[in-house]
């Protein structure tokens, strides 16, 4: 039994080596078959697959000037290198191809004063001649874009070509346009216009919206009345003098028309509209006021005064009056202080008008002895 694995593990071993061989020799075989195809292609084993462009790199002279030194006002100039209409070889093919098919922009003194840098041809199919611009001025120069060996480079990308410029006239910003300004137009006075109108064989209902209208301009909207309607037209400007005023009622046209004339107050001015269902104007609800609130009473306070508590009797203890002195006859002293003290007062009024008469007689005397 082991006799047996042993044996087919080393059959397996020998079945992975012949299909690992077998894989190898048919991928050589295509391989060969394709090389031969192409064998008529030089060109194809070149193994030219890097992306063909020249770096140019230059001054740029404008009046026999260095474009660094002149103050231009452009804060960014550009250098660009647009592609003239031409034809171009593309796949054997001469093609047409317009102006600004390619273009090609760059800043001027952006990476070293004095000299743009610029790298023309990546997506280029051929040989492409360029127009060189200098802010916006057309240089002297023209480019012939051909990065190839007989034009001097040594591999498929060549590099540093030098391709200096000269420029007619300073390049100066573009100016901002300036729009005009409109003119205004003449104004005009309104007019108004009144009279009757016919929606196909009958008059109109009253209280159906009608307004004005001269191409653009809409006039204010009134309700007809009697039959008939009065509108003022005011369009404000001149342009609309002599054109045609038509009346229009829930988006139907009239008819007929009439020109606008300003200043004018015209009566009888009819007109027709064709046939149509009038939706009568729906008037608006009169609304329902609301009740006023029914006034309530007014509502009195009442503040209880407390009744005062029912007073007690007070007791009253009679008190029993003591007897009168007797008042002794003949003016003389009793044992009471009353009549003393009456003789004391008018021993002192006595003595003060004594007193007063003294000082009022010596300046009395005084006067007459003067």
């Amino acid at each position: 039994m082991f006799d047996i694995i042993i044996f087919m593990d080393i059959n397996i071993k020998k079945f992975k080596y012949s299909i690992f061989f077998l894989s190898a020799a048919l991928f050589t075989m295509l391989s060969l078959s394709v090389i031969k195809a192409d064998s008529h292609n030089v060109a194809n084993l070149d193994f030219d697959f890097f992306p063909k462009f020249v770096h140019y790199q230059g001054t740029v002279t404008v009046a026999g000037q260095k474009l660094e030194n002149i103050d231009t006002g452009i804060s960014n100039l550009k250098i660009e290198f647009i592609s003239q209409a031409q034809n171009v070889q593309i796949k054997g093919v001469d093609t047409p191809v317009p102006e600004g098919t390619f273009k090609f922009s760059t800043i001027f003194g952006a990476d070293i004063p004095g000299k743009y840098h610029i790298d023309i041809g990546p997506g280029v199919p051929g040989k492409v001649i360029f127009d060189v611009y200098a802010g916006g001025v057309k240089a002297n120069e023209s480019l012939t874009f051909l990065p190839t060996a007989a034009d001097g480079c040594r591999l498929s990308n060549c590099m540093n070509a030098a391709l200096d410029l000269t420029v007619p006239t300073i390049p100066r910003p573009t100016p901002t346009p300036i729009p005009p300004t409109p003119t205004p137009l003449p104004t005009v006075n309104p007019s108004l216009y009144s009279g009757q109108i016919a929606i196909g064989s009958g008059s109109v209902p009253d209280g159906i919206e009608v307004y004005a209208k001269i191409q653009d301009y809409i006039s204010e909207t009134v309700l007809t009345e009697d039959g008939g309607y009065s509108i003022t037209v005011n369009p404000e400007t001149i342009n609309y003098l002599n054109q045609p005023i038509k009346l229009v009622i829930q988006g139907n046209e009239s008819i007929t028309s009439v020109a606008f004339q300003e200043n004018q107050f015209m009566t009888g001015v009819n007109f027709l509209f064709a046939d149509f269902e009038i939706k009568a104007s729906k008037p608006d609800p009169t609304p329902t006021p609301e009740p006023l609130p029914t006034p309530k009473p007014e509502t009195i306070i009442v503040v209880a005064t407390p009744t005062p508590s029912k007073v007690d009797s007070i007791a009253v203890t009679k008190v029993d009056e003591e007897p009168a002195a007797p008042v002794a006859e003949g003016g003389g002293c009793s044992d009471g202080g009353g009549s003393s003290s009456v003789s004391l007062f008018s021993a002192l009024i006595l003595g003060l008008l004594i007193i007063l008469s003294r000082r009022i007689r010596k300046p009395i005397l005084a006067l007459i002895r003067l």
